[in-house]
C-alpha cells in the first residue's frame, strides 16, 4: 500500500522566528506488533481502495467515512472504493462506490495538518459494519488530562498496514495498544527552543510505545480509538474516535520508539465535519461487545497467518537439519 508523499518548504509567518524541533524527523504518511484482529472487534474500520494504492478509514455514519486528506489528494470519487465488513484484504467483500470527496481547505501536506477528508458513500454498508462516536470538543480536554497521568495503553489503532518499515501490506487486519503522549512531551509539537505549538498541539494527537508497536504504511486514515471513562459502562463502551493516522518518523522508521505517532486530532476539526454532512453530525447509537482494549494488549494470536514467519523457529529448524546430517 504506498502512500502519496509531499515534501515542500513551509513557512508559517506568525511562527517565523522559531524552528520547529522535529524538523530533524521529517514526518512521513505512514501496525507493526500488535495483535492480529477481528472486524467485529472494529466493526467500523473501512479499507479504502485508491488508484496504486491503498489507505485505511473509520466510518462515522451510516453514509459517511473519514480519511486522511493525503489519502486521497488529487484523487476523484469516481476513482475511489471503499470496502467495509471484513478482515482478510484478500476477500473484502463487494466494492462500495464513492459519491463525493472533500478535503479540509486547511490541509497543509508537509507538515500534516488538517489532515483530514470526508467520503459520502454511493451505497450502503454491510449489516456487521458500524460507524463510531466521535470524540468532541466539549470532552477532548478529558482525553488530554488522562495523557498527563499517564494512562498506558490508553489507546488503540488498526489497519492492514505494512508490519515493519519498507514492508508491504498486510493481509489481515490488525490492532494496536498505544500509550497517549501529552502536547508537552511530543517532540511533533513543540520548537526547538522547547515552547509547545498552540497549532501543532490541536492539529495532533501524538501517541508511542515503549516497544517497536505502532502505525506504518498503508494503516494511513484509519481510527485511533479512545475510551471515554465516565461512558465505559454505556452501550457503545464509550469508545470515541479520537484521531485518524497521519504520519510517523521518516529518519526513524515505523513504530519507533523513540518518535511519536501523529494522528490527526478529531475533535479540532468538529464543526467542519459537522457542516460538510448532510443535516449535520449526530452520534450514531451502537452497541460494541467486545473490549478492544483487553484484546490489543493480549499477546499477538496465533490465527490469520498475518504476522510472518517466527525467526526462531526458522533457526531451529535449521539447527535440527544439521544435527540430523551427522
Amino acid at each position: 500500500m504506498k502512500l502519496k508523499q509531499g515534501f515542500a518548504v513551509f513557512a508559517l509567518a506568525a511562527l517565523s522566528n522559531f524552528v520547529y524541533a522535529s524538523d530533524e524527523n521529517v514526518r512521513q504518511p505512514l501496525i507493526v506488533g500488535g495483535t492480529n484482529a477481528n472486524i467485529s472487534a472494529l466493526p467500523w474500520q473501512v479499507y479504502i481502495d485508491i488508484p496504486s494504492s491503498g489507505c485505511g478509514g473509520v466510518i462515522i455514519s451510516n453514509e459517511y467515512v473519514l480519511t486522511a486528506a493525503h489519502c486521497v489528494q488529487g484523487v476523484s470519487a469516481s476513482a475511489l472504493s471503499v470496502f467495509a465488513g471484513f478482515t482478510d484484504l484478500s476477500s473484502p467483500g463487494s466494492a462500495i462506490p464513492v459519491a463525493s470527496v472533500q478535503l479540509h481547505p486547511d490541509y497543509n501536506n508537509v507538515i500534516f495538518t488538517a489532515d483530514i477528508a470526508i467520503l459520502k458513500l454511493a451505497g450502503s454498508l454491510p449489516s456487521n459494519a458500524k460507524p463510531i462516536p466521535l470524540l468532541v470538543p466539549e470532552t477532548q480536554s478529558e482525553m488530554d488530562t488522562e495523557f498527563q497521568v499517564p494512562k498506558v495503553d490508553n489507546l488503540v489503532s488498526s489497519g492492514w498496514g505494512a508490519t515493519r518499515t519498507n514492508g508491504g501490506a498486510n493481509q489481515f487486519l490488525k490492532m494496536v495498544a498505544l500509550t497517549g503522549v501529552p502536547d508537552s512531551s511530543c517532540s511533533w509539537t513543540r520548537f526547538s527552543n522547547g515552547t509547545v505549538s498552540q497549532e501543532l498541539s490541536a492539529a495532533y494527537v501524538c501517541a508511542n510505545n515503549t516497544t517497536t508497536e505502532g502505525i506504518c504504511s498503508g494503516d494511513s486514515g484509519g481510527p485511533l480509538v479512545w475510551q471515554n471513562p465516565n461512558n465505559a459502562a454505556d452501550a457503545d463502551r464509550g469508545y470515541r474516535l479520537a484521531g485518524l493516522v497521519s504520519f510517523s518518523s521518516r529518519d526513524d522508521g515505523c513504530a519507533s520508539p523513540n518518535a511519536e505517532d501523529g494522528f490527526t486530532q478529531v475533535s479540532t476539526y468538529f464543526s467542519w465535519i459537522d457542516a460538510n454532512m448532510d443535516g449535520g453530525y449526530s452520534a450514531p447509537s451502537v452497541s460494541f461487545a467486545e473490549d478492544i482494549f483487553a484484546l490489543a494488549t493480549a499477546e499477538n494470536n496465533s490465527g490469520g497467518g498475518g504476522g510472518g514467519v517466527n525467526p526462531l523457529l526458522l533457526c531451529l529448524v535449521f539447527l535440527f537439519r544439521i544435527l540430523k546430517k551427522r
